[in-house]
């Protein structure tokens, strides 16, 4: 990289060039932050169009954004290359170890984390210190962009105060308590919501003798609490009063077994939000009838060790494919592994998206992470409102720590991206009927149906052993019959143990009789599961799918589905390749499709109009 240069964003934008400090004009100085807040990647044109201009760019921003870039270059003279274009946007090239105040300032803040949870206070301390010493003021208090104030200096204000508590920490436990009060003194004066700041200086006052004072402290709270926010202190703040007022009224020493920046503790009495407050450890029940899989599990689990030499990033994989396939049964087992193996066993979050749910909409990503972020101990006050701002706090919550995100039933790349933290100790499983081919810097993991071993292991698994061994030629037929997909043997099984004078013979032949419509067990079905795919199709989709019912032959090209739905072949090919994306078609070779057994029969019923999902015919739809 060329030219000797320093950049700060924690305070009024700094620039300096070989010692020199630049003066940069308004518009520029905006687009320079917008690349640096995001240094060594690329930003979209349109993303520094909004940002420039508030969200509200001039016709001609991708001209004018140009005229900026070369001004740029200009003024950052030998550092000029720095400034990179790219195919679809620009870059700023540089150190992120001694170049750039921000990301310099989270570094020494991990540091200070990580001796904290290892009890060596002289490092916390001094790592601390070096951190806020960085700190020149609000950041980016010269640069006048809603969407960076909005986006990255909340995280940037959360992570300078829950570094100036750990620093606290780092004084009462190294005996220095004048300095611990003078400091929190000054924090609980610019937070008079924030109860761990308090309850800190409540302890540090108790521990020099200043019992009064400390009382006044949690009066003082108290009262803001109650007059602000209509609600009673939090429990961490009201045990340290009570110890406080207890004999000799003297508190302990912090418990520093929560790093400031961690998880706070549950506050069930105060509010009743969606998701639960402070629970970190979310994953569903691993099913004890899982079997197979084992290609498939053991690319999840070497997915937790990123190989030698690989860039230090978060790990996304989308496991994809047709409904009813096992991806969700998949990703909980690998979840559990990785856990009991000792990886992630801290932090393991969970969320149904709802991307397929007969009863519920998709859910709002902004409505994910508001929900996430209380689970990790995030005051409901202290929620931002907007999703960029709410998704920056998510990613600053989880920077510097390993944890596993299970986002499952995804909709689609839009709901996804918004909820992927950025931190390389970070892995995220997301399922999905659909193909996240836009999903940046994921991995696809594609689920096929089961082999025929691995089905009726899976059918012994769940119908019992003994009664597939003394009938393994009608277990195989089950197996056939239901496509070797995990929920269809599933439901099967579950039919058979709700019919005690039922053999494997009679669970075959109800099955080869009734067909797809047979596949039920209770409330479930697979032609509900399936119509749920089928129901997002736009029209034209739904009706190709219809007709290939009628298509002689089971392999399917664009030019004899053209022929059979009346279009023109590119149009045709069009329709086929997004009924690939939606797992509906299989494509094992190009220009070249075909239709799971189950999904064939599904188009057959729909096509003739003879099933009914909630009480529309399926050829309605």
């Amino acid at each position: 990289m060329g030219g000797t240069i320093w950049f700060g964003l924690l305070g009024p934008l700094e620039i300096r060039v070989a010692g020199a400090a630049v003066m940069v004009p308004s518009r520029v100085r905006i687009l320079l932050a917008s690349l640096l807040c995001r240094a060594n990647q690329t930003v979209g044109v349109e993303e520094l169009a909004d940002a420039v201009w508030s969200n509200q760019p001039p016709r001609a921003a991708a001209t004018t954004l140009r005229s900026h870039v070369l001004r740029l270059r200009r003024l950052l003279g030998e550092a000029a290359e720095r400034v990179e274009t790219t195919g679809s946007g620009y870059r700023i090239g540089l150190d992120p170890h001694t170049e750039l105040d921000a990301t310099i300032f989270t570094a020494r803040g991990e540091s200070a984390r990580a001796a904290a949870r290892r009890d060596d206070w002289q490092t916390v301390s001094r790592s601390a210190a070096a951190a806020l010493e960085l700190w020149r003021g609000s950041p980016l208090s010269d640069v006048p962009s809603d969407p960076l104030h909005r986006d990255e200096v909340p995280g940037w204000l959360e992570a300078r105060i829950e570094l100036a508590e750990l620093a606290a920490c780092a004084d009462l436990r190294l005996g220095r308590t004048t300095e611990a009060i003078r400091v929190l003194r000054r924090l609980a004066a610019e937070e008079p919501h924030r109860e761990g700041v308090h309850a800190l200086l409540i302890e540090a006052l108790a521990a020099a003798g200043r019992r009064g004072e400390a009382l006044a402290v949690y009066r003082r709270v108290r009262a803001a609490l109650a007059a602000d926010l209509g609600i009673e202190p939090g429990p961490q703040i009201a045990a340290v009063h009570q110890r406080v007022l207890g004999p000799g009224g003297a508190a302990p020493p912090p418990d520093t077994r929560r790093v400031p920046g961690s998880a706070e503790p549950a506050e069930p009495a105060r509010r009743s939000p969606p998701f639960p407050v402070t629970v970190l450890r979310q994953l569903p029940a691993d099913l004890p009838t899982f079997t197979g899989r084992s290609a498939e599990l053991g690319v999840l689990l070497d997915s937790a060790t990123a190989p030698v030499g690989s860039p230090a990033t978060v790990q996304v994989i989308a496991i994809e494919g047709m409904a009813g396939v096992g991806k969700t049964r998949l990703a909980v087992r690998a979840a559990h592994e990785l856990a009991r193996a000792g990886r992630f066993s801290q932090l393991q979050l969970y969320v149904n998206l709802r991307g397929f749910d007969p009863d519920h909409r998709p859910l709002d990503p902004s409505d994910v992470l508001d929900g996430l972020l209380r689970a990790l101990g995030v005051d409901e006050s202290r929620v931002p409102a907007g999703l960029d701002a709410r998704a920056a706090l998510f990613r600053d919550r989880l920077h510097g720590r390993e944890a596993l995100l299970l986002l499952d039933n995804a909709a689609g790349e839009p709901q996804v991206r918004p909820l992927v933290p950025a931190g390389p100790g970070c892995l995220v499983l997301v399922t999905s009927r659909r193909r996240l081919a836009g999903l940046e810097g994921a991995s696809a993991l594609p689920l096929d149906p089961l082999g025929p071993p691995e089905a009726v292991s899976l059918l012994a698994a769940a119908a019992g052993p003994d009664r597939v061994a003394a009938a393994q030629e009608a277990a195989e037929r089950i197996t056939l019959l239901c496509g070797r997909l995990p929920l269809a043997l599933a439901l099967a099984a579950s039919r058979l143990r709700a019919r005690p004078a039922w053999g494997l013979a009679d669970l075959a032949e109800h099955l080869e009789h009734g067909g797809i419509r047979a596949i039920v067990a209770g409330d479930r079905s697979l032609c509900t599961a399936f119509d749920l795919s089928y129901r997002g199709l736009p029209e034209p989709a739904r009706r190709l799918f219809r007709l290939l019912a009628d298509h002689p032959g089971r392999d399917y090209t664009a030019r004899s589905t053209a022929e059979l739905a009346a279009l023109d072949p590119a149009s045709a090919r069009e329709a086929l390749e997004s009924l690939v994306d939606e797992n509906l078609l299989i494509q094992e070779r190009a220009e070249h499709y075909r239709l799971h057994d189950l999904l064939h029969a599904f188009a057959v019923e729909a096509a003739a109009g003879r099933l009914e999902v909630e009480g529309t015919p399926l050829g309605m739809r």
